[in-house]
């Protein structure tokens, strides 16, 4: 070969093949469209990087009430509805409005003082926000109950502005 000029790059099978002196392996032609396809496709995809977190305020908000529900700050709550608010329980018309849901969780807090509640499940799908929630609760007369819930909130303008409860209405008869 000419000084100066490279040697065209040998693949390992190929040099394999050469040293014991057999004929070098044929190239196939699917090589070339595979490696354009794959190229083509990285092409489309949307650069992502690891500092590039998308935000989610429905997700945040979902996130929002699993803490105020923890933490059991009814004030911080009534701060996450709607002034028209609509609030639906298992066998009553619904409330509405935020003067009725101030109402609700007075109501609760006078039947059930201790509560503990844990969060088993979140999920956020669009404008919709879903928790199932377990908790313990200690009602007025001293009866402790376990009790399952799962409670769903639609979101709008980025306040709770429906809500349905689902539950087993026989654990808070006394």
């Amino acid at each position: 070969m000419a000084k100066g000029k490279k040697r065209p790059a040998k693949t390992r099978a190929a040099a394999r093949v050469q040293k014991k002196g057999a004929k070098p392996p044929k190239k196939t032609a699917v090589a070339k469209p595979a490696r354009r396809r794959a190229a083509v496709a990285k092409a489309a995809r949307p650069k992502r990087t690891a500092t590039a977190a998308v935000r989610n305020p429905v997700r945040e908000l979902a996130q929002r009430i699993v803490d105020l529900t923890i933490s059991q700050d009814d004030e911080g709550a009534f701060a996450l509805y709607a002034s028209d608010v609509e609030s639906t329980e298992p066998g009553q018309a619904p409330t509405v409005g935020l003067e009725a849901i101030k109402q609700k969780f007075a109501g609760w807090r006078t039947m059930a003082p201790h509560s503990t509640w844990r969060a088993r499940k979140i999920c956020v799908d669009g404008r919709t926000i879903m928790i199932e929630w377990e908790a313990d609760v200690t009602f007025a007369t001293g009866r402790q109950a376990t009790m399952s819930e799962v409670a769903i909130h639609e979101i709008e303008n980025g306040k709770i502005a429906r809500e349905r409860f689902y539950y087993d209405r026989s654990v808070l008869q006394p």
